[in-house]
């Protein structure tokens, strides 16, 4: 399989791409073909040398993607070759294959094209884990979110609001505010 690397961090031009052998699915894990990836903070702070990926996380970067499921780990029930899904991954989306736990995976929402797929996993499973997971967020409630314009603020304010919360949002420009408002 084909995938982006860097050697050295740096600006966009130290990446290339390189071959690489197609990974295998371990217990509770699925191989997906990448159809498309998310770019996110992350990344480009991982290629600019800044934020180094966890010990036990692929070097590769890629945090979210859509695609085909291509291979199942035995006994994994979940998931089924061909199924298509959007999944956040451990690094290594900007792969044409890469390994996930299968329960990091989502169906691909009705409607959406792989492209607008792969940008899903990374803010709304963040925004869901902490907000309604660990922060028990319920409908009526009010919520206080700083940077409401960036990638997580906005999936929050959007969260929040389809479930029936106040949304107090901070902002440091008036451009800023207005998009937040224009959220929600």
């Amino acid at each position: 399989m084909r995938q982006v690397q860097f050697d050295n961090p740096g600006e966009p031009s130290v990446l290339y791409v390189a071959d690489a052998p197609v990974p295998q699915p371990m217990t509770g894990q699925v191989l997906i073909k990448v159809v498309a990836a998310g770019v996110n903070g992350p990344d480009l702070f991982q290629r600019q040398g800044s934020y180094p990926p966890p010990p036990d996380a692929s070097p590769i970067l890629g945090l979210e993607v859509a695609g085909e499921i291509a291979a199942v780990a035995q006994g994994e029930t979940r998931w089924q070759v061909g199924e298509q899904v959007c999944a956040l991954v451990p690094g290594g989306g900007y792969s044409e294959y890469v390994l996930t736990w299968a329960g990091h995976c989502l169906p691909l929402p009705q409607g959406w094209s792989m492209l607008e797929a792969a940008a899903l996993p990374e803010t709304f499973f963040t925004v869901w884990g902490n907000l309604f997971m660990r922060g028990a967020l319920k409908r009526g409630e009010n919520v206080l979110l700083h940077g409401g314009s960036g990638g997580i603020g906005s999936t929050a304010i959007m969260l929040a609001k389809a479930f029936g919360c106040r949304v107090i949002a901070t902002s440091g420009t008036d451009e800023k505010r207005d998009y937040c408002l224009a959220l929600g």
